[in-house]
Parts: structure tokens; sequence; C-alpha cells
């Protein structure tokens, strides 16, 4: 559920950011300094290279030399996902009260990290929260481009079949570090995909209305924001095709339960054990496909997960 609290606001707490670096030396300094540039005053910027083969290393050897970030030793290849979770569980050994993902080629905004910190110090201690914001879309020379939208439902309907929350804009509390970093998968989309579903079934979702960062959109983006075009082709070919995709969503489910079902409150727990019986079962998926438990933001989205649903490719 989207948080409502009205509890006072402190802007106090330890925020560690947790930086994965891949070739990325030509907008690695911008977004350094804009890192440097925040207002919360106890930020702690941790970085894990995954293999570069440019002039990113140089970058960061010579920014740790100067006190101002902290540098992982393992350099090997995990891939971007894997690459964030072992940053998690790094930092799930610290004392840190807050997490926040940061990609290497975004720019944020001064107040990003006090405004997360203070959305998430409303919520009650010990509930697993996750903080996460609209951002603004630039191209490579931070030119206004537009902005993401706005989503009209957030919580765990919504996570099982798609991501509201951007990995760049997220910030977890430590109920959901923990939650997170004890029991993290060998295999999931994405990572920020993974963290969103797990705290809408165990915690809270914090959704910012107000743009947190620029948001850099050019060809080498792991993960952007495509052209209506770009995106309807790439979902014909993930759910139409052939081979890896076909069950994105239900293996994720499949994870979630498998990791967590002792933890999940009765009500979600039957919307997942539905979600994940419709694959061996043809009524149930027509179930599913009818049922409003789920839903995606946009219309033309939600009709074709519907679909999809009916042909077991979800």
């Amino acid at each position: 559920m989207i948080s409502r609290l009205t509890s006072v606001v402190s802007d106090s707490g330890r925020v560690t950011v947790l930086l994965s670096t891949y070739n990325g030396s030509r907008y690695l300094q911008q977004q350094l300094d804009s890192l440097y540039a925040q207002t919360h005053p106890d930020i702690r910027i941790l970085v894990r290279d995954d293999g570069s083969t440019d002039s990113t290393v140089a970058i960061l050897e010579g920014e740790r030399a100067k006190g101002r970030i902290e540098l992982l030793e393992d350099r090997g290849n995990l891939g971007a996902t894997q690459s964030f979770f072992a940053l998690l569980e790094h930092a799930a050994k610290t004392e840190t009260d807050f997490v926040a993902f940061c990609d290497q080629d975004d720019v944020w905004l001064p107040e990003k990290v006090a405004r997360a910190v203070a959305q998430l110090n409303k919520i009650p201690q010990g509930r697993a929260a996750l903080y996460c914001a609209r951002a603004e879309l630039v191209d490579e020379d931070l030119k206004h481009l537009g902005y993401t939208d706005q989503p009209r439902r957030v919580g765990f309907g919504n996570a099982l079949v798609e991501s509201i929350a951007a990995g760049c804009t997220m910030m977890l509390n430590r109920g959901a570090l923990l939650l997170l970093a004890g029991r993290l998968p060998k295999h999931v989309y994405i990572h920020d995909w993974w963290c969103y579903l797990v705290v809408s079934c165990l915690g809270e979702v914090v959704y910012d209305e107000v743009p947190a960062i620029r948001y850099r959109q050019h060809r080498e983006n792991v993960i952007g924001v495509a052209s209506e075009y770009e995106r309807y082709v790439k979902k014909y070919r993930r759910f139409f095709g052939s081979g890896e995709g076909r069950h994105w969503m239900s293996d994720q489910a499949l994870l979630l339960r498998q990791i967590y079902a002792r933890n999940i409150a009765p009500d979600k727990l039957d919307l997942l054990e539905l979600f994940i019986a419709g694959r061996t079962s043809l009524p149930r998926r027509v179930r599913l496909a009818l049922s409003c438990g789920i839903r995606r933001q946009r219309r033309s989205d939600d009709l074709l997960l519907r679909l999809l649903i009916v042909l077991n490719r979800y």
C-alpha cells in the first residue's frame, strides 16, 4: 500500500548509497558530484565495479584516495542485478539505517536523499518500507525530455506483474534491507523489481510524485524508458517469442513463495497461489485473468497482460 502516515518528519539516519559501475567513465564523475552535493548530512557511498575495461576503475580509485567513497575489492562480472545484490549484502552487515540504489549515469537532485529519509522516517519502526519516486527524463546532455509516468496503483497486485519502482530512485529502510539481504535469489529479472515485489508483499511502499533524479536516456542504458514502439516490440518478443522470458512474472512469484511463504498475509498468499496455479490450470488462468487483484498501470498493458495469462505466457 502507499503510505499516508502523518507522523513527525525527521531527517535523521545514516544512508549508504549503493553504486554499481560498469564501463561508465563517460558520465560517472557527474553522478558522483551529484552525490557529494546531497543536502542530507550523513551519507556513505559504497561502490562495486562489475569488471569495467575503460577508465571507470581509475576514476573510482581517485575518489577513494580522496576519502569520498568506499570501493569493494571484488570486481568480477556478475551482471547488474547480482552486483547490486552483493552491495546490498555488504551494507546489511553495517549499521546503516537506509540504503539507496544508484546508477552510474544519472544525476541526483540535491534533496533526493533527504526527501527519501524524511518519508521513510514516517514509517513505524521495525516495518519494512521502500521509497521510490518520479524521475525527470533527460538526454545525454541533461536536456529535459519529460517525466516518468505516475502510477495509478501501487502495491502487491501491481508488483506481481510489473515494477513502477525504478531502482535509481529507490531507498530501503533497515527493515527492508534485512528482509531482503538474508535471502537474495540467484535468478531474478532485475534487482529493483524484486525489491518492489518483496516489500509490497511484506511491508510498505511509499511513492513520491516529486521527481528525485535526472534519469539519463542513452543507448548504453541497461534499463531505460523506451519509446512506445520499442516497448511493444520488446513485449511482443518477450511474451510471444520462444525461449527465455515466457514465464518471468510467474517465475518471480514462485521464488517469492519459496522464500517468504511463512511471512505472507493470507489475502496476499491467496492471490500469489492463484497466480502460480494458473501455470498448470486453464480454469485458474481464466479466473486470474478476470481478477481485479492484479493490474498493470497502462490500460493497454493491462489488457495485454490478461491475454498473456490466458495463453500461459506470464
